[in-house]
């Protein structure tokens, strides 16, 4: 079972796939991307809050995708975000740290931050 110092699917059950569907594999993000996420914890010095992880294919925010997104990889999470200046911290940390998407902001409660493999050179941001 994937675990950091602060993040652990026994307690952050939002690690997990949350969808409810007879055939949900339960996938939570992968070892890799939560050591990076523990990275950018210990840094910011506060907790973080996981609202979502892994999701298998029959999740409902992974059913319109034409292919497989950043949860669906194991390679995201959304941290829960309602404050402009955690926002800065969480997206110039998670550049650091070799995020290659970060989204959202304290606009819609959450900060997206995903470590999927890509050729881009740049962090692409964008808003929900």
């Amino acid at each position: 079972m994937i675990k950091t110092d602060n993040f652990n699917p026994k307690i952050d059950t939002k690690l997990l796939c949350t969808c409810g569907h007879e055939l949900c594999d339960k996938r939570s993000v992968s070892q890799s991307a939560l050591n990076k996420i523990q990275l950018i914890r210990l840094d910011i010095r506060q907790p973080m809050t996981i609202t979502s992880g892994g999701r298998c294919a029959n999740h409902p925010n992974e059913l319109t995708k034409a292919s497989p997104g950043d949860h669906q990889l194991q390679q995201a999470v959304d941290i829960a975000c309602n404050d402009v200046d955690v926002e800065t911290k969480l997206k110039v940390l998670a550049g650091r740290h070799g995020a290659t998407r970060v989204a959202g902001g304290a606009y819609c409660g959450f900060v997206h931050i995903a470590f999927t493999e890509t050729v881009r050179k740049d962090v692409p941001t964008w808003r929900y």
